[in-house]
């Protein structure tokens, strides 16, 4: 399902003054020519569009619900929480939370937990009326799922995908990654958008053998090391500033059935430079072969890059409910604007 990324070959052009200033390097024993070009700040990525599995742990663990009404059981904490010590012990998942529990001869104990980026604490009582201490709280570690790439940054060796943050599928809360990791898909299925639910990418993946790590989850996307080897061949692609943006014709790069990465024609039917949200633009899917293939825009290609007059100028991040072949877009600069390389 994504194709590794290694061997290439770089070319590009740099201007100092009125000179061109090459550098040249080995990677991997073969022999690489990058040229940035200085004079007027251009930036280059690879556009990739390779789906690819996702699965992480979190930083603590995210309150989903409650099992119990009774607030001695819950104290203030509210479902979105993230909590990250129990009685001065670190969480990292869900068997952190029953050790200590298992483990306390008080009746209450002590949380830690975080809430729109604030540290805050709780006396919670203990649930002991069970075969097993428990608090009236529910809570997760661990998500999955399936998303796209967009770019790989040469300079850094790191991915970026989805072009919005990784959420809890009930809180909507963003999720603080402890690790994450990409991988190859074994299959791949695309099931069409009814007029009741949105479609999405089915599949099944290699997780054994990852092809990327991250930890970076924030509401441009993910970001990561890609483990890189046995290349294709995949053009550096200069960066588009948002003012180069332009209503009209542009395409997407996405995993056709076979596996191999195509161009899909969109057009861009609007622009919003000002807006907050990272909604920026909207397009419409008006290529046939893609609207055959996925029925329009569904849940997986959050990320799939997005070339306008040769050069990639962002990702899709979400479809119109009531209309599959529109979505929205993010400017490419906004996912890379953390990049400390630029």
């Amino acid at each position: 399902m994504y194709k590794k990324i290694s061997k290439r070959y770089i070319v590009g052009i740099g201007t100092i003054l009125f000179f061109i200033f090459i550098t040249i390097y080995n990677i991997n024993q073969n022999k690489i020519i990058e040229t940035i070009n200085l004079y007027e700040n251009k930036k280059y990525v690879y556009p990739l569009g390779n789906i690819v599995g996702i699965k992480a742990t979190t930083d603590g663990v995210l309150v989903v619900g409650f099992e119990d009404d009774s607030v001695e059981y819950i104290g203030g904490i509210k479902i979105g929480d993230n909590i990250i010590q129990i009685n001065n012990e670190k969480i990292n998942s869900i068997n952190d939370v029953s050790r200590i529990l298992n483990k306390t001869t008080e009746d209450y104990v002590e949380i830690i937990f975080e809430r729109n980026n604030e540290c805050k604490s709780e006396i919670v009582k203990i649930n002991r009326e069970y075969k097993t201490p428990r608090l009236g709280i529910w809570v997760r570690d661990k998500v999955s799922g399936i998303g796209t790439m967009t770019f790989y940054n040469p300079n850094t060796s790191e991915f970026s995908g989805i072009g919005h943050a990784i959420t809890d599928v009930d809180t909507n809360k963003l999720l603080t990654i402890k690790k994450g990791y990409i991988y190859n898909p074994i299959s791949i299925e695309m099931i069409k958008g009814t007029s009741e639910k949105v479609g999405h990418i089915k599949g099944e993946f290699n997780t054994i053998n990852p092809i990327g790590e991250f930890n970076n989850n924030n509401s441009f996307g993910i970001s990561g090391k890609l483990i890189i080897e046995n290349n294709d061949n995949i053009q550096l692609m200069e960066v588009a500033k948002e003012k180069d943006v332009k209503l009209g014709k542009a395409f997407i790069l996405f995993e056709d059935k076979n596996r191999n990465i195509v161009s899909y024609d969109i057009e861009i039917i609007d622009i919003n430079y000002d807006s907050k949200d990272h909604k920026n633009f909207v397009i419409e899917i008006v290529d046939d072969k893609l609207i055959n293939y996925t029925g329009g825009i569904i849940q997986g290609m959050s990320g799939t890059p997005i070339i306008q007059n040769n050069k990639i100028i962002g990702a899709i991040t979400h479809v119109f409910k009531d209309n599959y072949k529109k979505g929205y877009g993010i400017f490419i600069n906004e996912m890379i604007e953390l990049d400390s390389t630029y």
